[in-house]
């Protein structure tokens, strides 16, 4: 009878922390869609379908969840520069690729003028407000849970990239999971309809939604890399 105490205890405690972990992840998306609600409102802008309105807010709790309960560790500061510096152009990668940073343009001028920072309003919260930055070369266009999304899928590379020098195995785990958080960053090009392909315009009219089951499954091979290189190592032997 002792032999089981300690595995019922130890199962006690597991449940315990899997419920107030999905109180406390509850609790946020909950907030989010109020907050939401309340400006849809007082705005009227509550996005073209019930999706729309509740991705932002999907996005935003995944990613303040990862960052939250990701603790990056190096002992050597000299890996840390290293690691931040390929997670920053990482992560400048992937604004390229959805499209938030691009080269200046007359048309995106004239939403703020040239050489200016501005913010624009106009869709449910989550979707704006979207910070504008136009200057001679670039712009930027901030769309709040997109940016919040790359910068957790970056932080969970830069984490990921300081344990390559910790643990090979765990690091290659991880690091081989950041090229599929680039797939979430195509969404607004199959938004746009950019081509008269049936298959195109089928993934365009549900872009986003399959941008946000790929950023779901990206970010959580990323912050659960460690036990699946447990899983790998308990299969393998």
């Amino acid at each position: 009878m002792g032999a089981t105490e300690p595995k019922s205890t130890v199962d006690s405690d597991s449940l315990g922390r899997f419920v107030a972990a999905s109180t406390r992840l509850n609790l946020l998306f909950a907030i989010q869609v109020i907050a939401g609600l309340a400006f849809a409102y007082a705005t009227g802008e509550a996005g073209q379908r019930i999706t729309h309105f509740l991705l932002p807010f999907i996005w935003s709790t995944a990613s303040v969840w990862v960052v939250w309960h990701t603790r990056p560790d190096s002992p050597r500061p000299r890996v840390r520069i290293l690691a931040a510096a390929v997670a920053a152009a990482y992560l400048l990668v992937l604004f390229y690729l959805s499209g938030l940073l691009q080269s200046s343009s007359p048309s995106i001028g004239q939403l703020i003028g040239s050489n200016a920072i501005g913010v624009t309003w106009g869709r449910s919260l989550g979707w704006s407000p979207v910070l504008v930055y136009v200057g001679d070369w670039v712009a930027l266009t901030l769309v709040p849970y997109q940016t919040l999304g790359l910068v957790a899928l970056a932080y969970l590379v830069y984490d990921a990239l300081l344990e390559v020098a910790r643990s090979a195995i765990g690091g290659v785990i991880g690091f081989a999971a950041c090229p599929a958080c680039v797939g979430p960053m195509f969404a607004p090009l199959l938004a746009g309809g950019a081509s008269s392909s049936s298959v195109v315009l089928v993934a365009g009219r549900w872009g986003y939604e399959i941008a946000t089951v790929l950023f779901l499954v990206s970010i959580s091979i990323l912050y659960h890399r460690r036990h699946l290189q447990r899983l790998y190592a308990t299969v393998r032997n």
